[in-house]
C-alpha cells in the first residue's frame, strides 16, 4: 500500500516531494519519485511495504523497454500466480509485487493498442495507480471498481492534472476553494459523495473510473468486473464459502504480519474463520484478533469475540473505545484531515483509534467490509421487503395511524412506518436520509438507473454509493492513518459475483444473511450465528454532550453555536439538542452530529487559511496541527456559511 501524488506540469517537483511528505503516514517505509526527462510529469510514491521488499519492488516502477511509469497503492488478489502466468507466456515481470503485475498488464494492453480497462477487468483486489506511457505522453488514473482505495485529481493551469491519495496532499500542489454548495448532500449521506470533494477544484474519481489526460484534454471511462462462476444452482452455498476462503487466501498473501478484525458480528467471524484454516493449512500461525470494547454491556462485543477467538485458538487483542472528550475530539480532528472534506460517520473516532492500535502489532489487517451490503444485513432492506404487505392497508388508515404506532415502535420499525406511507421511492429517500433535521433541505445523490424493486434498489444503492463513501473511506483513512492496511476479502469479484446472482429477497429469505450464514455454519461455535446484531456505534447522545462542551461550555452556548445561521426556531433548537443527549433519540443524535462535525470542518478550514497566512509571514511554526490546537483551546468555532 502506497501514498500517491504527481503532477503533469512542469516544474513541479518541489510541489510533489511537499505533497509526499504529507503522505508519509500512507507509506512509512519508502520514498520514490520520478520526473520525465523530456519535460512535465512527475510521479511520486510514499511505499508501505506489504509484498516484495526488495529493492527491485522500489516505486515508480518503469518497464523494461522504458515506455511506462507506474505509481501503485493496492493489493492484487493471486498476484503471484498470475506474474508466473505472464512469465510462462514471455512477459518480463521484474519483481514479485502487485505494481510489477500491473505495471505488465497495463503495459502489454497499451503496446497493443487496446483499451486499459479490459485488463483491469479481471483484477480483483483493491488499488488506485498514475500510469504514464513516455511514447503517447498520456497520463491515465485508475481507482478499483469498488471504490476501496481512494484518488484525488485536479484540473489547473493551462489544461495540466494534479493527483494524490488525499485531499490534503494534493493542496501542497493545487490551490483549492471550499465548496460549501456539498452540504445539502453531506447532511443526507454523512459523507460527500464521489465525484464531488469538500472543494471546488478537486475531484475524486469515482469506484471504478479510468481517465485519460493527454494535451490538456480528459477522456473517461469505467471499469466492470469481469467475473466468470457457475450458473446458480443448487451449489450456490458451496460456491460461497470456496469463494469467500480464496479470496481470504488471496487476502494473506502478503510478507508481513496479517491480522483480522472482529466485532463480534457474521461477516467479521466468517473473515476469521477462514483466515485461521488458511494459515493451519499453511502450516502457519493463527492472525491474531482485534476487538473495541465498550463500557455499556448492550454495544459491548468482546464477550462474543472471546467466544469465537476461543473456538478458533487465536490470541485476541481488546481495544478501549475512547470516552474522554479530548480523546474523542483529537481522533475526530484527525479523521477529518484525512478524508478531506467533512465525514459525519460518528464511528470514524472509533476507528482512528483501532487503526492507533492494531497497528502497533501487525501492518496488514482482515476486515467484514461490505457483508451488509452484499448479503442483506441491514434492518431497512427486511423493511423494504415488508412494505409490500403494508401497503395493503388502505392508504386513509395508513396516514391516520402511522404517526401514533411509530411514536410507541423501535427506532427502526418507526421509521419503517413513517416511510412507508406512499410510494416506494418515498421510502427509499426517508429510509437512506441520514439527516432528522428537516429544516435544513438535506439531499440524497442516488444514480439514476438503480435495479429491481425497492428492496433491490436499496442494495444496489449502498454497494454503489453507500459503501465506498462510508465504510471503505473510513476503513482506508482511519487504518492509513497508521500505516495500516485494511484488506476486504467480502469484496473480491467471486464472492461478489455470487452474492449477486441472488436477488435481495433471496437473502433475507430465513433472516438477514441466510446465504452467508449458510455458508459458514459448519465452522462457526455452537449460538454464535444466533445472536442479535449490535452493529459498530458508538454512546453518541453521550459524546455529543461531551464534545460540546468541550467546544463551547455550557448548553445554552452549545446550543448557540450549533445552530448559529440555521433557520430553526430556538424553542425548536433547544428541543432537538434536549432530544438528542437527554433522550437518547438515535436519528436526531446523529443529525445533530453530523451538524457538529461540519461546524469542526469549517474550523478546519479557516485554521488551514491562519497556517498559510503563518507560512506566508515566515513563521516558525506555521503548521495546521498547532493553530488547530490553538482554536480548540479557546473553545470557539468559526461560523459558517451554509
Amino acid at each position: 500500500m502506497c501514498g500517491l501524488a504527481g503532477a503533469t506540469a512542469s516544474g513541479e517537483q518541489p510541489r510533489v516531494h511537499a505533497a509526499l511528505n504529507a503522505l508519509v503516514h500512507r507509506g512509512p517505509d519508502g520514498e520514490g519519485c520520478w520526473s520525465d526527462p523530456a519535460g512535465g510529469v512527475t510521479l511520486g510514491v510514499r511505499r508501505l511495504i506489504t509484498t516484495d521488499p526488495g529493492a527491485a519492488a522500489n516505486q515508480p516502477l518503469i518497464s523494461p523497454d522504458g515506455r511506462f511509469v507506474l505509481a501503485f497503492n493496492g493489493y492484487i488478489a493471486g498476484h503471484r500466480r498470475r506474474i508466473l502466468s505472464l512469465r510462462e507466456k514471455g512477459s518480463v515481470v521484474e519483481s514479485d509485487s502487485d505494481a510489477a503485475l500491473v505495471l505488465a498488464v497495463l503495459g502489454n494492453a497499451l503496446r497493443d493498442g487496446c483499451d486499459p480497462a479490459k485488463p483491469l477487468a479481471d483484477l480483483s483486489g483493491q488499488y488506485a495507480f498514475a500510469l504514464w506511457d513516455c511514447a503517447l505522453r498520456q497520463l491515465w488514473l485508475g481507482r478499483d471498481p469498488i471504490g476501496i482505495k481512494p484518488l484525488y485529481f485536479s484540473e489547473y493551469g493551462s489544461g495540466n492534472v494534479a493527483f494524490a491519495s488525499e485531499v490534503a496532499a494534493l493542496r501542497c500542489i493545487i490551490p483549492a476553494m471550499p465548496d460549501r454548495g456539498v452540504f445539502p448532500h453531506y447532511l443526507a449521506h454523512l459523507f460527500v459523495p464521489a465525484p464531488a470533494t469538500g472543494f471546488v477544484d478537486i475531484r475524486q474519481l469515482r469506484p471504478g473510473e479510468l481517465i485519460c489526460w493527454q494535451d490538456g484534454k480528459i477522456d473517461s471511462r469505467m471499469i466492470r468486473p469481469a467475473v466468470r462462476h457457475r450458473a446458480a444452482g443448487d451449489n450456490t452455498v458451496a460456491d460461497l464459502r470456496r469463494a469467500i476462503r480464496q479470496s481470504v487466501a488471496d487476502a494473506m498473501d502478503a510478507d508481513r504480519e496479517v491480522g483480522t478484525l472482529l466485532s463480534g458480528g457474521v461477516d467479521s467471524g466468517a473473515i476469521a474463520v477462514m483466515a485461521c484454516d488458511v494459515a493451519r493449512e499453511r502450516g502457519q500461525k493463527p492472525p491474531p484478533g482485534f476487538v473495541m470494547q465498550f463500557d455499556n454491556a448492550q454495544m459491548d462485543e468482546t464477550p462474543r469475540a472471546r467466544q469465537l477467538t476461543k473456538h478458533l485458538g487465536i490470541e485476541l487483542h481488546i481495544v478501549a473505545a475512547p470516552d474522554r472528550p479530548e480523546e474523542i475530539l483529537a481522533h475526530l480532528n484527525d479523521g477529518l484531515r484525512g478524508f478531506g472534506s467533512a465525514f459525519g460517520n460518528p464511528s470514524v473516532v472509533l476507528m482512528q483509534a483501532l487503526g492507533s492500535a492494531v497497528s502497533r502489532h501487525v501492518p496488514i489487517c482482515l476486515a467484514g467490509d461490505g457483508g451488509d451490503e452484499l448479503f442483506g444485513g441491514y434492518p431497512r432492506y427486511r423493511a423494504a421487503g415488508m412494505l409490500r404487505y403494508w401497503h395493503h392497508v388502505p392508504d386513509v388508515i395508513r396516514s391516520l395511524i402511522a404517526g401514533r404506532i411509530a411514536d410507541v415502535l423501535p427506532r427502526g420499525m418507526a421509521r419503517f412506518v413513517r416511510g412507508g406511507q406512499g410510494r416506494s421511492a418515498d421510502a427509499f429517500d426517508h429510509w437512506n436520509d441520514r439527516c432528522a433535521l428537516v429544516e435544513l433541505g438535506a439531499r440524497l445523490s442516488v444514480p439514476a438507473d438503480l435495479p429491481g424493486d425497492l428492496c433491490d434498489r436499496m442494495m444496489a444503492f449502498d454497494r454503489r454509493v453507500t459503501l465506498p463513501g462510508n465504510q471503505l473511506a473510513m476503513s482506508d483513512r482511519c487504518g492509513m492513518a497508521y500505516g495500516l492496511e485494511y484488506r476486504v476479502p467480502l469484496l473480491g469479484h467471486e464472492v461478489m459475483a455470487i452474492a449477486g446472482r441472488v436477488a435481495a429477497q433471496g437473502h433475507l429469505r430465513g433472516g438477514a444473511k441466510s446465504l452467508l450464514r449458510a455458508a459458514i455454519a459448519p465452522m462457526m461455535p455452537d449460538g454464535y450465528l444466533s445472536a442479535a446484531k449490535v452493529g459498530f456505534n458508538p454512546p453518541l447522545s453521550d459524546w455529543l454532550a461531551k464534545l460540546g462542551g468541550l467546544l463551547w461550555g455550557r448548553e445554552a452556548r452549545i446550543i448557540e453555536m450549533l445552530f448559529a445561521d440555521l433557520p430553526i426556531m430556538d424553542r425548536t433548537r433547544q428541543d432537538y439538542w434536549r432530544r438528542a443527549t437527554r433522550h437518547g433519540e438515535q436519528d436526531m443524535a446523529l443529525g445533530l452530529w453530523a451538524l457538529i462535525v461540519w461546524r469542526i470542518w469549517q474550523m478546519h478550514l479557516a485554521t488551514d487559511r491562519r497556517a498559510e497566512i503563518m507560512r506566508a509571514k515566515g513563521s516558525v511554526d506555521g503548521s495546521i496541527k498547532a493553530v488547530v490546537q490553538e482554536v480548540v483551546q479557546e473553545k470557539t468555532v468559526p461560523k459558517a456559511a451554509i
